[in-house]
């Protein structure tokens, strides 16, 4: 059975969402998205929750986390 274009193209729309939800995790955009048209939108988004998130993400949500820090500290002591 084929399907219908409109099915298709909300599918593709659906994993296209959930490959840039992943742009910012270990596998990156192009990895969730293929992942999500070899499965399905709604598996890919489970795997995004169990795969960390990449290094840079975690190095910079780190160093905000140290700024935020060392600006608490400044304002405490002044």
């Amino acid at each position: 059975m084929v399907l219908p274009l409109a099915v298709l193209a909300a599918y593709l729309v659906f994993c296209v969402l959930v490959g840039l939800c992943g742009s910012q995790r270990r596998m990156g955009f192009t990895g969730t998205f293929l992942l999500s048209v070899a499965i399905t939108p709604v598996l890919g988004l489970i795997v995004l929750l169990i795969t960390g998130p990449s290094r840079r993400a975690e190095m910079a949500r780190r160093a905000e986390l140290a700024r935020q820090t060392e600006l608490l500290r400044r304002a405490r002591s002044s």
